[in-house]
């Protein structure tokens, strides 16, 4: 299970291991037990030159493993929410893809999303891609996830 915080990347890069997560009360899953720490796992972020530790838990009761990632990002993604959202929505408005980011990785993000757009909300909707992708996030999907 994955677990959006808030949390300040630069100074998990800084502090490392030693940064102050915020602990769950009780296990997410069960509502039953307390949790335990269970390690760290690195991910990768745009702007860090290396992996960063996030914050793992796991429940004695029930055995989830409960992962702290930062709220700006999507799981399995390592560009914030935001610049996934401005990229595609400056595409669609001028037509092409800003400078910053590789075009290919873009074009992955929008096909993906019209993917979603058709699996969850419908035809009609691909002509109201940014609507869609705020949409999708408020149904709690992930728009620009290849997996539906």
């Amino acid at each position: 299970m994955i677990l959006p915080v808030s949390a300040n990347l630069k100074e998990i890069e800084k502090k490392g291991r030693s940064y102050p997560w915020s602990k769950p009360e009780i296990c997410l899953c069960c509502r039953q037990s307390h949790v335990w720490g269970h390690g760290f796992v690195e991910a990768l972020f745009d702007g860090y030159a290396k992996a960063l530790p996030l914050r793992r838990y796991r429940c004695p009761g029930c055995g989830c493993v409960i992962k702290l990632r930062p709220e700006a990002y999507f799981r399995r993604f390592q560009a914030t929410i935001e610049t996934i959202r401005s990229h595609i929505f400056s595409r669609l408005q001028a037509g092409r893809w800003p400078r910053g980011l590789s075009s290919a990785r873009c074009r992955h993000w929008l096909r993906a999303l019209k993917r979603q757009v058709l699996a969850h909300l419908g035809i009609e909707w691909l002509s109201r891609l940014p609507e869609a992708f705020d949409q999708l996030v408020s149904l709690g999907k992930v728009p620009v996830s290849r997996c539906i």
